[in-house]
C-alpha cells in the first residue's frame, strides 16, 4: 500500500489543477544553461501558423512530496499537441495537448523486469475509462516579452478543472537539419491531485504523500513540412 500510495501520487503531478504558486527560481551559483546566439526571443520575429508537439524535444515531469521528504519526479514518455501561434498578438495564440496515462514513467521495474508500478499508478487515475490526459488553453496573458500565462482546461479521469501555465518563452529559430522553423517554450505550475480522484481527500499533514504536484514542462513546436515550406 506505501509503494502505492506514492505512486498514485506522483503520478498526479500531471493532471491537477494550477495553485497561486510562484515558479521555482535556480539555487545560488547556479548559472542558466548557455543560449544560442541563432536563437530569437523575439516572438515576432517567428512565422504565424499552426505548430506540431515535437515528442522527440519534449518533457513533461512531475514531482511530488514523499511523506514530507524529498520531493519524487517522474515522467510521461508520450505527448502530442497543436500550437496555433500568432506573432503579432501572442495573446491570440492557443494550444492542445494530450498525454496517454499509459506513458507514465517513475523508471521503476519488479523483480520480473516489468513497469508494474507504473502500470498501478495508471490504473489508479482511471486510465481504462479515461486513457488520456488532456489539456486545451482558453486564454493567454501576456506578463513581458518573454513570459505569459495560460489559462486552460485540464481533463483527466473524466473531470475537468482549469489550471495555470506560467510559461516562459525560449526561443525561436529555424532548425539546420530540418529547416523547419521551431518555438520553444517552458511551464510550471502547482495542482491538487485530489480534485480529479474520487474518494482520495486531499492529505493534511506532513507525513503522507503530498496532495500538491509540480508540473514541469519542456516544449518544443515545430511547423509540418508543407507549412515550413512556404
Amino acid at each position: 500500500m506505501r509503494r502505492q500510495a506514492c505512486a498514485l501520487a506522483v503520478l498526479l503531478a500531471a493532471c491537477s489543477t494550477a495553485a497561486e504558486t510562484p515558479a521555482p527560481t535556480a539555487a545560488p551559483g547556479v548559472a542558466e544553461l548557455a543560449r544560442d546566439p541563432a536563437v530569437t526571443r523575439t516572438a515576432a520575429e517567428m512565422p504565424s501558423g499552426e505548430y506540431a508537439l515535437d515528442p522527440r524535444h519534449t518533457s513533461v515531469a512531475w514531482r511530488i512530496r514523499h511523506w514530507g521528504l524529498s520531493p519524487y519526479t517522474g515522467r510521461f514518455d508520450a505527448e502530442s499537441g497543436v500550437l496555433t501561434f500568432d506573432a503579432a498578438d501572442p495573446t491570440r495564440s492557443s494550444v492542445s495537448v494530450r498525454i496517454p496515462l499509459a506513458s507514465i514513467s517513475t523508471g521503476l521495474l519488479n523483480q520480473a523486469g516489468e513497469r508494474a508500478f507504473d502500470r498501478d499508478i495508471a490504473a489508479y487515475l482511471g486510465a481504462e475509462a479515461h486513457p488520456d490526459i488532456v489539456f486545451t488553453s482558453t486564454s493567454v496573458e501576456i506578463t513581458s516579452p518573454t513570459t505569459g500565462r495560460i489559462q486552460g482546461d485540464l481533463s483527466f479521469n473524466g473531470r475537468t478543472h482549469p489550471v495555470t501555465l506560467e510559461a516562459v518563452f525560449e526561443g525561436g529559430r529555424v532548425i539546420p537539419t530540418s529547416q523547419r522553423p521551431t518555438l520553444g517554450f517552458t511551464a510550471h505550475t502547482i495542482i491538487q491531485r485530489s480534485r480529479w480522484l474520487e474518494g482520495v481527500p486531499p492529505l493534511h499533514n506532513s507525513a503522507s504523500p503530498g496532495d500538491e504536484v509540480e508540473l514541469i514542462i519542456s516544449a518544443e513546436f515545430t511547423r509540418p513540412p508543407a507549412q515550413a515550406a512556404q
